[in-house]
This record gives structure tokens, C-alpha cells and sequence, in this order.
């Protein structure tokens, strides 16, 4: 069996026995109701150290699966442009928070909205990003379609756990739903186009470490389960 259809098949699978178990159980306490309200927008700054936020090049974020879909799964969409103005590298950032982690909404991760957006994932690696308040797990990917190659570097947060992969984030989903409760959810991704590669992961670490030194412990926790 080929890698892909590996893949999928054990996305099917985590996903029926997901919806089996929640149609037995019903999570009644929502996790959202017991924390802080995020408001991303005011949780990011525009300007971090020398990286500033290019109006222009919002645009330029590619969410594959957006419109009503988007809308449906997510509560709250972030998309911004980054430019490190000493040397003009850019990141976008992405972040798409939903409140309901359930079989209907839970969250698409980029391993499969990206191909169903029309790209092709030529690299897929699990790895950790480092930062001064701890390591974050992250999946880094490499999606090609036509001419636009696009390095990027995401991690999922379940509840308060952090997952890499579409199967990982619905077994952190499942657990909180047996214990009844419903979690909220974080996509947190930075890509970049233009570049080679390995320069772009380099500078997506580059600035997720500037970011996470200019917000606070609530958010960093709220964002990457750091401290």
C-alpha cells in the first residue's frame, strides 16, 4: 500500500471510530466556556522586533479550504504578512481557532487541506521548534502546485495538547469527548514562498521565536501549550 493511502486510511479509520464513540457519548462541557475568550487579532502584535506587518501582502496567505467551509469550521481567522525589514524575508502567518472540536468541526490540518486545495505535498517531516520557554512538536511541509512552492511549519492545539497530523489531533479530540467534554482548537502555521526550503524553515523558526518572546505566558500557552 502506498504511503498516501496509508495515510488515509488511518485518517478513516480515527475518524469512524471518532464518530461511533460520540454518538455513545455526548460531551456536554465545552472547554471554551472554561478559559479566557481568545481574540486573535489583538493577540498578535503587527510589529515584532524588526519584523513588521505588510498590509499589502495579506493576500498572499493561502487558507486552501476557505469560503463557508472555513467559516463553518472556525470562529476566528488570522492572516497576516510579516516582513524582517534589515532583509526583506517575509512569513505569513496563519492562525484559525474554532471552539468545537467535534466530528462535524473539527479542525483541517494542512496535510489534508492542501491537497484538497489542488496542491501536492512533495515533503513531509515531523520535527521540534525550539524556543527559549520550551520545544514545540510542529510538522513541516513542502506543498507544490504550479508554480507556487510553499514551505510550511504548523502544529495543532487540542484543548491544551499539542498535535501534528489529522490523526493525532482527532485521538487529543476523542479523549477530552470520553471524558465529556468538548475542546476548542488552534491551527498555528508560518509559511513562505520564494525561497529555498531549508532557508524557509529556518526563518519560519526565526520568527515564531520572536513572536512567542513578545507575547505573554497566557497566549504562548494558549498558542503552543508553552509556559
Amino acid at each position: 500500500m502506498k504511503p498516501e493511502m496509508r495515510h488515509a486510511l488511518i485518517i478513516f479509520v480515527a475518524m469512524l471510530i471518532t464518530a461511533v464513540i460520540t454518538l455513545l457519548v455526548h460531551p456536554n462541557i465545552r472547554l471554551v466556556d472554561q478559559s479566557d475568550k481568545i481574540e486573535l487579532e489583538t493577540m498578535i502584535p503587527h510589529q515584532l522586533g524588526e519584523w513588521v506587518m505588510d498590509e499589502r501582502q495579506s493576500a498572499a496567505v493561502v487558507n486552501p479550504q476557505g469560503g463557508e467551509l472555513q467559516n463553518k469550521i472556525y470562529q476566528q481567522v488570522l492572516s497576516r504578512t510579516y516582513i524582517h525589514t534589515p532583509s526583506q524575508r517575509s512569513v505569513m502567518l496563519s492562525i484559525a481557532y474554532g471552539e468545537n472540536q467535534n466530528r462535524s468541526n473539527d479542525l483541517h490540518v494542512p496535510d489534508v487541506c492542501y491537497p484538497a486545495g489542488g496542491f501536492k505535498i512533495e515533503f513531509a517531516k515531523l520535527g521540534q521548534l525550539q524556543t527559549k520557554f520550551g520545544d514545540i512538536p510542529v510538522k513541516r511541509l513542502v506543498a507544490q502546485r504550479m508554480q507556487r512552492r510553499e514551505p510550511l511549519t504548523y502544529w495543532a492545539i487540542i484543548g491544551e495538547h499539542v498535535a501534528t497530523g489529522a490523526v493525532s489531533s482527532k485521538m487529543i479530540a476523542l479523549s477530552y469527548g470520553l471524558s465529556g467534554i468538548l475542546p476548542d482548537g488552534i491551527i498555528f502555521r508560518v509559511s513562505s514562498v520564494g525561497i529555498d526550503d531549508e532557508a524557509a524553515f529556518v526563518t519560519q523558526q526565526e520568527f515564531v521565536q520572536v513572536l512567542f518572546d513578545a507575547l505573554p505566558a497566557t497566549a504562548r500557552k494558549r498558542l503552543a501549550g508553552l509556559q
